[in-house]
């Protein structure tokens, strides 16, 4: 409310002598000043006054402004007479069981101290109310409530009605003749509730993600389908009168299947059209698929931003022929302007610095507009596994459209891990566990690792150094120092090294790298008398100097949790380069990522290895052998179980009488080579907290020859936390045709930390 105490007559010629402010109590009288337009000396103006009065009440500080004129020596004076609104002192809640305080005041977007404004507290009610929503409590509400208090203060209470959460009871479809209704469910975000709906959150009812799941059975299921006339009416919701149920049905008009028509080009062609066409994957005769057709706009627009178009405009225009089932596609292209690259700026990158980031980019300032460099720049860069998200913002420097600005906007994870912990594995019983990570080194990219772990069957240190840019150049440098003391059932093994290593990119995604290591290996034989005959010590003990080259081809999309992409290497270790041991080792590996649906990820791992004598006809120590079993091979079987086995005359003395004597005496002793296959699916369970379900497949074998006959698998399901502290695995194996004799269990359980591939 407000008043203007003037009356109409005498306004023309009267002077302001005197303006005054009163009623302030927390507002500095300054500050009040500064928003009147009225000055001493001037002559009276009503509509100015009215202007102050608008412009107070803009600050937001005032419920009333009064302006009082009376007369003065020579002219008038005006006291403006403002009433403050009260300050909050307290926020409070009442009613929140689900959700603490403190998560409440965080979304509320209002402070103590603040002047109450009673636009900002609908607004928050309406933020309070999406938090519930958003926490499956579909039907909360919310009410404010302003409680005065002394000194113009005043207590802001928000009282919280919760409800129960509601579920998704149902989700049926009328009208799907075509298409499955388990189809269309897989695609959609909301989902019914079960019985694990407390871990996985499935069952939740959020109005925005069920309106784009409306979107998405148009889009990834009827559209990708051919069907172009698919209509799908309002959903109908009912909730059941405890409010702790929801269903939803959904009316579907699927209508007919159609085809690709004809495929014309025009306007801007700066290509034959039959190069375009074979470009492109949508074709003519074939099912009319909505995907293939965005995906073939990002391949034209890549095709014009080559050339520089950076804002080549490509419209897909459709005509569905009725009689003959087909739509005829037509992309109509308008290149623009040619446009060079301006400013490259980078932002939210509060540790890693700007070098690190440029040093990723395949585009330069100056340079002609290309965009299959900017997109493999984008790649680059969250390839690097230090950020969540990477965005590129372009924009245009006013008055030059032939210039594009980029700004690279970068939100940063935690690249480093600090860990102390304990835990258990079936091969090393209790483990304490020591770890500090950290692949972006003082925000410069470099990578420090250090890692102990201590058990009763073993001891392991390491330390590990890589410079990606070493003297900002391209290649990297890296160092190892590590300490390995094991207790197998047969022999003690103490293994103390220090390795260094160079690299250097051959190709786009491929790297380069050779090193060199020495290392000093002694075997302690166990038992009364040891087994000498098997497990020839002399073979394997003394000092390993080796070099080691690899090459790796790396196109993952996130070296940390890659969703997308692929993972080869090979690698070969020569030792003999003076030492006591020879041998010559091998290792293939090849992984591929492919996020199939939603957060579900496929997840393949192969790995090949061989190991081969030196060329002075010297056994290959037998504690290089291959042995697969534990959390990082077969997850269904104990670790080093299963490979080649080799007849021990001692446990065979020992098990005299056993049935199973002779079987008990084939000892696991190792394969010159070794062969593995693991497949994954790793979806979300708890997105929140980073918990992750998966369930897997493993097959492998080693041997010194293969044999189909002889490969072992599993296959089996567990967790992971991806943790602040890194990941942990919780998982289950369960072993196909398992082999009682030697003790091997239904099920193994295989608690890891880190990532198996």
């Amino acid at each position: 409310m407000c008043s203007l105490a003037i009356s109409s007559y005498a306004l023309a010629k009267e002077v302001i002598k005197e303006i005054s402010i009163s009623g302030q109590k927390k507002i500095e009288e300054s500050a009040i000043r500064a928003k009147i337009q009225s000055q001493v000396g001037s002559n009276l103006d009503p509509q100015r006054i009215r202007q102050d009065i608008k412009d107070l009440f803009g600050t937001g500080f005032f419920y009333n402004v009064v302006v009082d004129k009376k007369p003065a020596q020579g002219g008038v004076a005006l006291n403006y007479i403002v009433s403050e609104k009260p300050t909050i002192s307290e926020i409070k809640f009442e009613g929140n069981d689900e959700i603490e305080g403190d998560e409440l005041r965080e979304a509320v977007g209002i402070k103590v101290y603040e002047i109450l404004d009673m636009a900002k507290v609908n607004e928050a009610i309406a933020k309070l109310e999406k938090l519930y929503e958003e926490k499956g409590y579909f039907l909360a509400r919310v009410k404010a409530n302003v409680v005065p208090g002394k000194d113009n203060t005043s207590t802001l209470n928000f009282g919280i009605t919760e409800n129960e959460k509601v579920k998704v009871a149902k989700i049926r479809f009328l009208g799907n003749t075509q298409m499955p209704s388990t189809k269309l469910k897989s695609v959609m975000q909301t989902q019914e509730g079960g019985y694990f709906s407390f871990m996985s959150g499935s069952g939740a009812y959020k109005q925005d993600v069920f309106d784009r799941d409306i979107q998405l059975l148009y889009y990834l299921v009827y559209y990708n389908e051919g069907y172009i006339q698919a209509k799908i009416d309002r959903p109908q919701t009912y909730v059941t009168p405890d409010k702790k149920s929801i269903y939803i049905t959904i009316r579907i008009e699927e209508g007919e299947r159609f085809n690709v028509g004809e495929v014309t080009f025009t306007g801007d062609l700066l290509f034959p059209d039959s190069e375009l066409y074979n470009d492109i994957k949508i074709k003519s005769g074939e099912l009319f698929v909505y995907s293939t057709l965005q995906s073939d706009l990002g391949t034209l627009q890549a095709k014009y931003g080559d050339l520089g178009y950076a804002y080549a405009n490509i419209i897909p225009r459709t005509r569905a022929r009725e009689k003959e089932k087909l739509v005829d596609v037509t992309f109509e292209i308008d290149k623009g302007n040619k446009v060079y690259i301006g400013r490259i700026n980078m932002s939210g990158n509060t540790k890693t610095r700007d070098k690190v980031i440029r040093r990723e980019m395949q585009i330069l300032e100056g340079e002609l507009y290309n965009e299959t460099r900017k997109r493999e720049s984008l790649n680059n860069i969250k390839r690097l596994g230090y950020f969540e998200d990477v965005t590129f913002n372009t924009k245009t420097p006013q008055g030059r459209p032939d210039i594009m600005d980029i700004d690279v906007v970068v939100k940063e994870r935690n690249t480093g891990t600090i860990q102390l912990g304990a835990g258990y594995s079936n091969f090393g019983g209790f483990l304490l566990n020591g770890q500090v990570n950290q692949i972006n080194l003082f925000g410069r990219g470099q990578k420090l690792g250090l890692s102990i772990d201590y058990s009763d069957k073993q001891k392991v240190f390491n330390l590990n150094f890589t410079e990606p840019y070493f003297m900002d150049t391209e290649w990297s440098l890296g160092g190892d120092l590590y300490s390995r003391d094991r207790k197998l059932t047969e022999y003690d093994e103490d293994k103390k090294g220090v390795g260094i290593r160079v690299g250097h990119p051959l190709a786009p995604y491929l790297e380069g790298s050779i090193g060199y290591k020495i290392d000093d290996t002694t075997l302690t034989l166990k038992g009364d008398p040891p087994d000498t005959d098997l497990f020839p010590v002399e073979t394997a003990n003394g000092l390993t100097s080796a070099v080691t080259m690899s090459l790796a081809y790396d196109k993952r999309d996130d070296r940390f949790a890659p969703t997308e992409g692929m993972y080869n290497s090979i690698g070969i270790e020569y030792a003999g380069l003076g030492g006591d041991l020879e041998y010559t080792k091998g290792a293939v590996t090849a992984r591929y990522y492919k996020k199939v649906f939603w957060d579900v990820v496929w997840r393949n791992n192969f790995n090949y290895g061989v190991i081969t004598p030196g060329s002075s006809g010297k056994d290959v120590p037998f504690n290089q052998l291959f042995l697969l079993g534990g959390a990082n091979s077969l997850r269904g079987f104990d670790w080093y179980s299963i490979g080649k086995r080799k007849y021990s005359q001692k446990a065979a003395l020992a098990l005299a009488g056993n049935p199973n004597a002779e079987k008990l005496a084939m000892k696991p002793f190792g394969g010159t080579q070794q062969l593995y296959y693991n497949l994954e699916f790793q979806f979300p369970l708890i997105n929140e907290a980073g918990v992750k379900g998966v369930v897997f497949y493993d097959i492998g074998y080693a041997d010194d020859d293969f044999s189909l006959s002889e490969f072992r698998s599993n296959w089996g399901f567990g967790f992971r936390w991806f943790s602040p502290i890194g990941p942990l695995r919780f998982e289950f194996g369960l072993p196909f045709n398992r082999d009682e004799v030697y003790g091997e269990r239904a099920v193994n359980f295989q608690f890891a930390i880190g990532s198996p591939f």
